[in-house]
């Protein structure tokens, strides 16, 4: 087996995690906040939407912070290796 491709079967993997960990904020996030619009226009009724305040806070806090950490983690420890850019081609 040549060196070129047990590196190219090591980056694999982290190509694929590192995708994983952009789609995930995106549908996730997508669906947190196509389902707070339709808490708050339709599910909770005007009157009442000061009062349930820190419920739609809190809804808020579990769609949104798994979205950032996971962002976080891909732009600090899946960083792509500027020393080689001609390496990177495709990730």
């Amino acid at each position: 087996m040549k060196e070129n491709d047990m590196t190219f079967t090591k980056e694999k993997p982290k190509k694929l995690f590192r995708l994983l960990l952009l789609l995930f904020p995106i549908f996730f996030g997508t669906m947190g906040t196509t389902s707070l619009i339709v808490l708050v226009t339709w599910g909770i009724p005007p009157e009442d939407l000061l009062s349930q305040l820190p419920v739609v806070v809190t809804l808020a806090l579990v769609f949104y912070l798994p979205c950032l950490i996971s962002l976080f983690i891909r732009a600090f420890f899946f960083k792509k290796d500027e020393r080689y850019p001609e390496d990177q081609e495709g990730i």
